[in-house]
Order: structure tokens, then C-alpha cells, then sequence
């Protein structure tokens, strides 16, 4: 009597302890990247959190021990995603700066679960004890150096126009970028957020 095997049937190799525990982590963080995006902070649950993961809130705090930490490795694993095409941008040499933030507008465009997660929480931030408000302010602080640096080698490449400083120039960009992503969640039917970004980029550069 022969006997077939099914593929299902086949015993899966069982998982390593260090497998489930990163599984179980990359739940987490998605579950609560997506609820601190909707419901800020503030509004989130743990408890919510840990049911979309698939766990019981003691079993979120095993691997996050509080919500303070839990929101601090979401906002460093979205800064680790981004950090090679930020590194990018800010790498570029002349006005070639203004088309790689150009780039990063359009592919924000295309994630608007992170574009609302990083706006609602910048916005909380803005409270004195908000656990995020220092990275917040570090990480603005940081980008707008590169970037003030990479717009003054620029100007004196005659590319960028010269007649606003650096500095402010670096301050409106990331003005208009964020105040573009308010908008356009609020409407997104209705912003064309990289057009209008590109139309001021066209006021950046040197005539």
C-alpha cells in the first residue's frame, strides 16, 4: 500500500525562539504604527494594540515595557527605513538636493499610513511632556543642518538662488513640505502634493 504525501502534510521545521520573539516584535510594531497614526499617542490602547498583534497586553510588555518605549521604537524603525533615502538627499551635490526632496515628496505621497503617523505625532509633540517631543526636536534640528549645508554649497554654485539665506531657505522647505502633508491628508482628493511642492522648488533655484 504506497503512500502520498501531501506538501501540507510535510512536518514545517519549527521556529527559533530569537524567530518568534522578532515575529512577535514586527506585529507589535505595525499594529501600533498604524493605531498611533489614527489615534495619536494619546489615544491609542495598549490593549487594542495588543489584540491587533495577536496578543494579550502582558504579552506586549514583555517585549515593549511600557507605551513611552513601545512609541520610541516606532518612530527609530520608521527613521531607520528612511534614513538611507534621507542620507541620500541631503548627499547631493548643486541644486540636485532640491530634486531628491522633490523625490521624497513623491514617495511620500505613496505611504500616507506614515506621512499621518509622523504629522499626528509631531503635532502632540508640541506639548512640553510629550515622550517624543525631544526626538522630534533633535531630528528637526539634525535635517536642517545637513540640509542648510547641502543649500549653501549650492548657492555658491550659483544653483540655488542667493538672495535668502541658507538657514531660512532650509526653514521654508521643511515648512512647505509639512504644511503640503496636512493638506493633503485632509484632501487628498483634491492636493497634488508633489506638483505643488515642485512649483515652489521652482522659486528655490537660481534664475
Amino acid at each position: 500500500m504506497s503512500i502520498i504525501y501531501c506538501v501540507s502534510e510535510l512536518k514545517r521545521p519549527r521556529r527559533t525562539q530569537s524567530e518568534r520573539t522578532r515575529a512577535s516584535r514586527e506585529k507589535i510594531l505595525q499594529a501600533a504604527l498604524e493605531f498611533f497614526s489614527r489615534d495619536g499617542f494619546r489615544g491609542a490602547k495598549l490593549s487594542e494594540i495588543a489584540q491587533a498583534a495577536g496578543l494579550t497586553e502582558p504579552g506586549l510588555l514583555h517585549h515593549f515595557p511600557s507605551k513611552n518605549h513601545l512609541l520610541m521604537q516606532v518612530l527609530d524603525e520608521r527613521d531607520r527605513v528612511n534614513q538611507k533615502r534621507i542620507n541620500d538627499i541631503l548627499s547631493q551635490e548643486g541644486s540636485h538636493v532640491l530634486d531628491s526632496l522633490h523625490a521624497l515628496v513623491k514617495h511620500n505621497a505613496t505611504v500616507p499610513g506614515l506621512v499621518q503617523l509622523f504629522t499626528v505625532l509631531v503635532a502632540e509633540s508640541l506639548v512640553p511632556e510629550h515622550p517624543a517631543r525631544e526626538f522630534f526636536v533633535q531630528r528637526y534640528q539634525r535635517t536642517r543642518s545637513n540640509l542648510v549645508e547641502a543649500i549653501a554649497k549650492a548657492q555658491k554654485a550659483g544653483e540655488i538662488r542667493q538672495d535668502i539665506s541658507a538657514e531660512v531657505l532650509g526653514v521654508l522647505l521643511f515648512a512647505v513640505m509639512d504644511g503640503l502633508q496636512v493638506q493633503w491628508l485632509l484632501q487628498p482628493e483634491q492636493i497634488d502634493m508633489p506638483a505643488a511642492f515642485g512649483l515652489f522648488l521652482e522659486l528655490v533655484r537660481a534664475k
